[in-house]
């Protein structure tokens, strides 16, 4: 499937024109209703009108819909950011982690994983998540002589 051509909508969007961008949007859907990319996009526009349970669900239908693997990723930490801010962790966490081993190292994803993991009060391993996410940049150069240091206490920062 070929993504359409969104600069419209995204203009739109930019300029705080959320209602006109779903109105253009609809417009589109209704003609192609299966379209992934309509789906995440009318969904951000969605978040932006904060419409959370729409949104969520035109999420659900682009992956039902087998979006190409770029906008898959993208649809995700929508989704699973989504879920956090309504309150519903565990799927939140369950979406993130389907993410995390579709798509490993990906900064973005590991650092909703640790938002959701924090708001589920896990917030050790959110907290460790992010300390390893930090030693793993290598443009953190400041870093280089205490890395060895401090992985050490990324597993030990629990120990007295």
């Amino acid at each position: 499937m070929k993504e359409p051509d969104l600069t419209v909508i995204r203009h739109l969007r930019n300029h705080g024109k959320f209602a006109e961008a779903r109105e253009q949007l609809g417009q589109w859907m209704e003609k192609e209703s299966d379209n992934p990319y309509l789906e995440f996009e009318m969904g951000s526009i969605l978040d932006a009108l904060d419409e959370l349970s729409a949104a969520i669900d035109l999420y659900h239908r682009a992956l039902d819909h087998d979006p190409p693997k770029a906008l898959k990723r993208r649809v995700l930490i929508s989704l699973a950011n989504d879920l956090r801010l309504r309150g519903q962790i565990y799927d939140s966490r369950q979406w993130l982690e389907q993410a995390r081993k579709e798509f490993p190292h990906d900064m973005a994803i590991d650092l909703f994983y640790a938002l959701s993991l924090w708001k589920d009060d896990d917030r050790g391993s959110a907290f460790r998540l992010l300390w390893t996410m930090i030693l793993s940049e290598p443009a953190f150069k400041d870093l280089d002589p205490y890395r060895t240091t401090l992985r050490h206490y990324s597993y030990h920062f629990n120990d007295r």
